[in-house]
């Protein structure tokens, strides 16, 4: 009994080695590109706020992505996060993925970023999301872009007096 068992495994191991060095062959001979981006929704300003992140993955390259994984990074200790990564079996060259992040912030702000990454594919991070994104900086912001645009409308219209 033991015996066949252990011929069982070696005939197991002889057919599945050429497969998984087959694999991997494949996934090294046809790398691919990903893209990903996230976005929020509902309000996410206060302490226990539920809110809801979707990462977009795209495959950008010719080759289908092969088990590509998304994780959420610089999500606090003291945030809960469902699910905290997602992953995709195979994404077709053009296909893009939608996942959905419910997240319960909790006392602590922080600024959240997703990875993607295939076995084919190397990692790549979306862009970055401050909670809570605060109205002084979006403020701020649209005074230094006028200020800038004021310099620049005059500067041209002075170079056209000229």
């Amino acid at each position: 009994m033991k015996r066949r068992a252990i011929i069982g495994a070696s005939i197991l191991l002889l057919i599945a080695t050429p497969l998984i060095t087959g694999a991997v062959a494949a996934t090294s001979d046809t790398q691919t590109s990903l893209f990903i981006s996230l976005d929020t929704y509902w309000e996410h300003k206060n302490n226990g706020d539920a809110f809801v992140v979707r990462a977009d993955v795209k495959n950008i390259g010719d080759y289908a992505a092969i088990d590509t994984v998304i994780n959420l990074k610089n999500v606090p200790s003291d945030w809960n996060t469902t699910p905290w990564h997602m992953n995709i079996p195979i994404l077709a060259p053009g296909q893009t993925k939608t996942c959905y992040f419910i997240i319960e912030r909790g006392p602590t702000n922080s600024t959240i970023y997703a990875t993607a990454e295939a076995l084919n594919a190397p990692l790549v991070q979306s862009n970055r999301i401050a909670i809570p994104i605060s109205l002084y900086v979006i403020a701020g912001f649209a005074v230094v872009c006028s200020v800038l645009i004021i310099q620049v409308h005059r500067q041209r219209k002075k170079n056209n007096t000229k």
